[in-house]
């Protein structure tokens, strides 16, 4: 009896397989289609190349206008585990031809992103690298003094803007604004948990700037000596708590994401000043 099918080739099914990482190409499944075997001599496969148009006349989405080479083309094949393979020809109006090419297109997309994407291995290091240098930038005075030891507020606000903008863009300069060390911002961590919790340390630097200002203006606090003994009073004492319980706070979430790491957590003994 003829063959009145358009099947796909052996090479044509093995090129849709690899396009998308032998994965299942709904996106609701996205599940692996090949696995060894208890035979060392096999694999497991459970993938489909499966036609979005028909291979014969009767079959669902067929297309009478297209060549019997345009229906084995890889153009008209997705790659589908056995189930996806089997919903799809149950239900043609919920899965028309339109809504299977999105299907393939994504499928290829997200299969290219994971093969440039590093492995966990790699990003986990990676991160780590990072949440050392984010480290670094916090060692320094503006996170240790209490507040009414600070020797000038401007340079104060200035250590604190300098640390958010080494957080948001891995920049880290001197006073002077020389450039020491430069690695990558927050947002190229790949965890999301501590992302969010570098996002959540730099609102909280954003609203110690904000508040500072705030304070300056309205004469919140007062100078007193000179030179290096010059201490800071402020009228408001609970805003002068408020100050050094924001940095304490910001130092136990970046401790956390050590902790998280492996690396060692933070301690930065706060010399307290007394009146």
């Amino acid at each position: 009896m003829e063959n009145t099918r358009d099947d796909f080739s052996a090479k044509t099914k093995e090129l849709l397989a690899n396009r998308v990482g032998m994965k299942c190409s709904n996106p609701g499944c996205r599940k692996l289609t090949c696995c060894a075997n208890t035979n060392p001599d096999k694999v497991t496969n459970i993938g489909v190349a499966a036609h979005i148009c028909a291979a014969a006349k009767g079959g669902p989405r067929y297309d009478a206008s297209m060549t019997p080479e345009e229906r084995k083309s890889p153009e008209n094949g997705i790659w589908l585990c056995q189930s996806c393979s089997k919903l799809i020809d149950t239900d043609t109006s919920r899965y028309p031809k339109e809504l299977l090419q999105n299907w393939k297109q994504l499928a290829e997309q997200t299969a290219i992103l994971e093969v440039e994407t590093a492995s966990p291995a790699q990003s986990f290091e990676q991160d780590k690298d990072l949440i050392k240098f984010y480290v670094q930038c916090f060692d320094r005075p503006a996170f240790q003094d209490d507040i009414y030891q600070e020797g000038r507020m401007e340079d104060f606000d200035k250590a604190i803007e300098d640390t958010l903008i080494a957080l948001n863009t891995g920049v880290l300069r001197t006073r002077d604004g020389s450039i020491i060390k430069q690695a990558d911002g927050k947002s190229s961590v790949q965890n999301q948990l501590w992302r969010e919790k570098l996002s959540t340390i730099a609102d909280l630097l954003t609203a110690i700037r904000r508040r500072l200002k705030v304070a300056k203006e309205e004469h919140t606090y007062s100078t007193y000596g000179r030179g290096e003994d010059v201490a800071y009073c402020f009228n408001d004492r609970e805003l002068g708590e408020w100050f050094n319980a924001t940095r304490e706070e910001i130092l136990k979430i970046l401790s956390s994401i050590c902790k998280e790491t492996g690396l060692r957590e933070l301690y930065f003994q706060r010399r307290r000043y007394r009146w």
